[in-house]
């Protein structure tokens, strides 16, 4: 049994976990990013971070992939679309979970959300 786990939906609030403390939307040039990139506190130190899209019944297209990291995630995460350094601010450099698409700046979230499994 996994040591924890979050439920993210799609406006990217944190609805269902065990083992988060807390959950931080990145930020890039000291502003929170509205979707796509999510910086988690948790109880413990991950070994292993695994995130999957949510099916929603409206979904037609398909989403973004989802990419994970932690433990001790300072520094650069990722760049967005545009080439600007995404980070985790700290106290959320546990474990993070990265939603890219091709289009804008490369970031989104999946129309149904998404869980991810931290072991």
């Amino acid at each position: 049994m996994a040591r924890g786990f979050a439920r993210v939906d799609n406006p990217g609030n944190l609805v269902a976990s065990k083992g988060v403390v807390g959950m931080a939307k990145a930020i890039r040039d000291g502003q929170t990013i509205a979707f796509g990139a999510y910086c988690f506190k948790l109880e413990f130190t991950p070994l292993a971070v695994v995130a999957c899209s949510v099916a929603h019944p409206n979904d037609d297209a398909f989403g973004p992939i989802l990419y994970t990291a932690g433990p001790n995630i300072t520094g650069v995460l990722t760049k967005d679309g545009n080439g600007t350094a995404v980070r985790c601010e700290p106290g959320f450099q546990d474990a993070a979970v990265i939603c890219r698409v091709q289009a804008g700046d490369g970031l989104s979230i999946a129309p149904g959300g998404f869980y991810v499994i931290f072991e």
